[in-house]
């Protein structure tokens, strides 16, 4: 069953749990009513999307109680794209409710990749997904996935594939299989299961909204860099994978190396390759169309606990990240304060912004250069980056402030 999203600050809902197929080339209107009614005589809401690398799919789902379509996007088709091919995504969206997301080839969303369930229910669509290859598996929550929508580009709407002159037939061919159920005995039994499956959708869109009512409850009390590992923290994180890092494998050099937060328990290591005399049997990675590089993604357990509250009002706050920068001789650009933007009326402002520092460190900064970050309230480090051909090292990290006249939300972490 189709579930509906919405977040803080964000126009219009978000569709999971859709039923997604492949297509050759972008389907014409009448493919897109032909698709739904094989699909169900329910199943009347429609998207086509088409991903960066060309894959054009179609997804559907059953038209959802006190929705419209044209007020709701694929979340499938939006977060598809945000992680390094194949992944597959497991996002907790209440103490046993959790959406599952599995992407492939051309970062498209497939069979099966786009459900709504509990842990149990899920478990043995993912083991049949982990049979397809390795995969590099993600976890969060719902501000994960508002981080993630709020990204999201040229992501076309839902919409209702069956108006027109297909929605006759339609009526039609749904009216033909009631009659036969009718002539077989079985329209009460037809009937009822219906009325179950409907009852079942309502009382998971309600533990979906009461969800969202208490996330963003506990949102309105917490703050975002709490939840994140102090600059400190996360370069030791690093420098234990960099420690790992191969820098030659059979004849491919290290060419780029990305160390990221994924969740409180995991990094992720994003490495590009270089062939140097190897050959594409022992790429370390997924190769490229010409057969001289290679891309990989994997994952390093870590520990992080939850950090200091402390933030300054943004002119401190960009004063103490210059200090840092002209002190330890590092390279920084900064971008201003974020504008507050018009409230919808239903959403409070966050008290709270947060800005972008991008450092060059010229040299691993476990060996000297991150030295005082942690004396910046408020930063939050998101990479560390080296490039193999300009032998550079560089940091990207999030300085939180607190906007003028306002204070932490009470009760906040």
């Amino acid at each position: 069953m189709a579930e509906i999203l919405s977040f803080p600050g964000l126009k219009g809902g978000f569709a999971i749990g859709l039923t997604w197929q492949h297509e050759e080339a972008q389907p014409s209107k009448g493919v897109l009513r032909a698709r739904a009614l094989e699909l169900g005589r329910n199943v009347r809401w429609g998207v086509v999307h088409e991903s960066a690398e060309g894959a054009i799919q179609t997804g559907f789902c059953e038209a959802i109680a006190g929705a419209k379509p044209g007020g709701l996007k694929p979340l499938a088709a939006i977060v598809a794209g945000q992680h390094r091919q194949p992944w597959m995504g497991l996002f907790q969206l209440q103490d046993s409710l959790y959406w599952y997301i599995a992407v492939r080839q051309g970062h498209a969303v497939i069979a099966g990749g786009d459900r709504v369930g509990t842990l149990e229910e899920l478990a043995p669509i993912r083991e049949r997904h982990r049979a397809l290859g390795e995969w590099t598996e993600v976890e969060g929550t719902l501000p994960d996935l508002a981080s993630m929508a709020r990204a999201a580009k040229g992501v076309a709407p839902m919409r209702d594939v069956l108006t027109g002159p297909w929605q006759a037939t339609s009526y039609s061919l749904a009216a033909a299989t009631g009659a036969t159920v009718l002539l077989l005995g079985g329209w009460y039994w037809y009937d009822q299961q219906q009325a179950a499956e409907r009852e079942a959708q309502l009382m998971r869109q309600r533990a979906v909204a009461a969800a969202q009512r208490a996330n963003e409850a506990a949102r309105q009390r917490a703050v975002p860099w709490v939840e994140e590992a102090t600059p400190s923290t996360f370069l030791q994180a690093c420098r234990r994978a960099w420690d790992r890092q191969a820098i030659a494998e059979a004849g491919w050099t290290l060419s780029s190396w990305r160390c990221k937060p994924a969740t409180s328990t995991a990094l992720t290591i994003e490495t590009t390759w270089k062939r140097e005399g190897g050959v594409a049997a022992n790429a370390p990675g997924a190769l490229s169309t010409d057969g001289n590089q290679a891309a990989a993604t994997a994952s390093a357990p870590v520990a992080f606990r939850p950090s200091s509250r402390a933030v300054s009002v943004p002119v401190e706050a960009q004063r103490s990240m210059w200090t840092y920068a002209q002190g330890n001789g590092v390279g920084l650009q900064l971008t201003s304060p974020p504008p507050l933007l018009p409230s919808d009326g239903n959403t409070p402002a966050d008290p709270w912004l947060a800005m972008t520092a991008d450092l060059g460190f010229g040299a691993p900064p476990w060996l000297g250069p991150g030295e005082g970050l942690d004396g910046v309230a408020g930063l939050r480090l998101t990479e560390i980056s080296y490039e193999a051909a300009a032998q550079s090292w560089k940091g990207t990290g999030k300085l939180y402030a607190m906007r003028d006249g306002a204070s932490l939300p009470a009760g906040s972490q």
